[in-house]
């Protein structure tokens, strides 16, 4: 490689990488990708796809393509709780809770309603391939795989980073106006020296990737992962890999702690061994192992996103345990929130100081999601308790088991129990609002005075509201023949969209004065409460319910689908509001504040 320069140098090519890459280059900005690997993961490690992680894959014409690879809805609408799968022992293959999840069975009509698709499952080894499909087709020869920048340096005006080629050994200098650090934290941040927050790291996990037909004990074609807790105190967690799924499913990975002091044999013979004690499978089968891993679980979010012309993405941002599924979703929606803002500034439609909203919208969040899923790893202390798991006791571990089985009036009263407490954990499985309902109170946002929705405190209804800094709510309208969500009146092309009512005139003429005056791509969008009233037709209602504004107000949206400036109706200097709103939003020195 020679040396380059670039608006944008993006360090990783992992599932945040890749998404930054597509959505760069979706807002017109010329950029390059180096990753240290010569290829994407091998390990399925993540896998839980939300849904507002398959929206935004909607709008950038990727979301049929995982749909055409992934899980469907029937076959991850459970999760379950078992002493094994497998065994012939009384208190083996014994099921101790089962539950509806990810938008399945009795959540389905919620999860319908406020979104234009379902969440879904693509293990990381599957989606990625198909991230770099979806980036190379955008941005040809701009993705660098087996090259790993080894240093970098910023002033006022840029970065300049040192890549090597790990094949030649060459080393290239590559000039850029701003460094997007997607590498999992493990270079840019800390050449940084960001601290992170948090805690973790005290334990070690082993993940197996393996092929084996367990279609004999899976606990049914609706479910996508079963957490074994053994009578003798072992927890483990097997989830369904594909290609096939559910009961044909033909590859799993299994994920088990390593208690703290011990050292686990990784090889290939033992893990098969290993997979067999865990799940109780019979010794003659079939166990083949793909990869081993192993990783210690953090619960961290960088004090900072952003230094001077560097930002921080995803891992290098904030790691997760995996319960709640949030890492990689957090991290798709990091890349996306950032990419129109470095596009409109660099083209010159906004200011430098609309990238400063980049850290004040997504770091709050990251520390929700954290917080929230070790909330979710928390709980399980409750549910092993409420089991009767003794921690270094395995004989009254065991005992506890066997009276919580027996078909006695005790074990019917400890099993009742068991269900009202591993109900709790729909926290972790039915968080449908921690999914959708996340906001943006400051940053490229104008507030509007308006009190936010309720929260729900277990995470699971979700509350669709038009307000600045939400996300814009999904509705069905009509164009025509044609049924669309107002999602889709939002491309990824960096521009803004106006949604008013069906009159719609005066918001039309400010529009284009501030299109022309500000340089910003601007489309307006009218949604009307009958056919033939407006642009589109508001059928069943639902944009009106949620829109917050009269028949002559108007909703801005971000190029990110989030609400950035709301007018309840039509005042005498519609033009002049509009401006003010924008020029706040892009962080122009003049900006004035607007708004009531």
């Amino acid at each position: 490689m020679r040396d380059t320069e670039v608006p944008v140098l993006v360090v990783g090519g992992g599932g945040c990488g890749l998404a930054a890459s597509v959505f760069l280059s979706e807002a017109g900005v010329r950029h390059l990708l180096v990753e240290r690997r010569e290829s994407t993961s091998v390990l399925p490690r993540a896998h839980y796809l939300n849904q507002r992680t398959m929206e935004i894959f909607r709008q950038y014409g990727i979301a049929d393509d995982v749909y055409g690879i992934s899980c469907p809805p029937d076959n991850m609408s459970e999760v379950v709780w078992s002493t094994s799968l497998a065994g012939d022992g009384p208190v083996d293959a014994r099921e101790l809770h089962r539950m509806e999840s990810f938008g399945g069975g009795s959540p389905t009509g919620p999860y319908a309603v406020d979104s234009t698709g379902p969440s879904t499952n693509l293990p990381q080894h599957r989606l990625e391939p198909l991230l770099r499909r979806h980036a190379e087709r955008r941005a040809p020869d701009s993705l660098l795989f087996h090259h790993e920048m080894t240093g970098f340096t910023q002033d006022e005006h840029g970065v300049t980073a040192r890549v090597t080629d790990r094949t030649t050994g060459e080393v290239s200098t590559v000039r850029a106006r701003y460094l997007l650090g997607a590498d999992g934290g493990r270079s840019v941040g800390k050449a940084l020296d960001v601290a992170m927050d948090g805690a973790g790291g005290g334990f070690t996990i082993i993940s197996v990737h393996f092929s084996a037909d367990l279609s004999r004990w899976w606990p049914g074609d609706k479910v996508l992962m079963t957490h074994i807790i053994s009578p003798e105190g072992e927890v483990s967690v097997v989830v369904a890999t594909g290609p096939r799924w559910g009961l044909a499913s033909d590859e799993w990975a299994l994920h088990f702690r390593v208690p703290p002091g011990a050292e686990a044999d990784l090889g290939t013979e033992a893990i098969a061994v290993r997979v067999r004690e865990l799940l109780k499978l019979p010794g003659e089968l079939d166990v083949r192992v793909h990869h081993v891993s192993e990783y210690r679980p953090e619960a961290v979010v960088a004090r900072s996103f952003r230094v001077g012309r560097v930002f921080l993405a995803g891992d290098a941002a904030h790691r997760q345990p995996p319960a709640a599924g949030g890492g990689l979703n957090t991290a798709v929606q990091d890349a996306h929130n950032l990419a129109w803002k470095l596009g409109a500034v660099l083209d010159g439609r906004a200011g430098e100081a609309l990238l400063d909203s980049y850290e004040a919208e997504r770091l709050p969040v990251a520390r929700r999601n954290v917080g929230w899923a070790m909330n979710c790893l928390l709980n399980y202390g409750v549910l092993f308790a409420s089991l009767g798991v003794v921690h270094g006791r395995p004989e009254a571990t065991r005992a506890n088991f066997h009276e919580l089985l027996a078909d006695t009036p005790l074990g019917q009263t400890r099993r009742t129990v068991v269900r009202e407490v591993f109900g709790t954990q729909r926290i972790e499985y039915q968080a449908h609002d921690i999914e959708l309902g996340h906001s943006y109170p400051a940053g490229a946002v104008v507030p509007d005075g308006t009190p936010p929705p309720p929260r729900d405190p277990t995470g699971a209804t979700y509350h669709p509201v038009a307000r600045p800094g939400h996300r814009l709510p999904h509705a069905w309208l009509r164009h025509g023949d044609t049924r669309v969500s107002t999602h889709d009146l939002v491309d990824g092309r960096a521009g803004f969209v106006l949604i008013t009512g069906p009159l719609s005139e005066c918001w039309a003429v400010a529009a284009k004065k501030a299109e022309d005056t500000l340089g910003v791509p601007l489309t307006v969008v009218s949604v009307g409460g009958r056919a033939g009233a407006a642009d589109y037709w508001d059928a069943d209602g639902a944009w009106t319910a949620v829109r917050g504004t009269g028949d002559d107000g108007a909703v801005l949206v971000r190029p990110d689908q989030h609400i950035a400036w709301r007018s309840a109706q039509a005042g005498p200097r519609v033009d002049q509001e509009l401006g003010a709103a924008l020029r706040r939003i892009l962080g122009h020195a003049d900006a004035t504040t607007t708004g009531s």
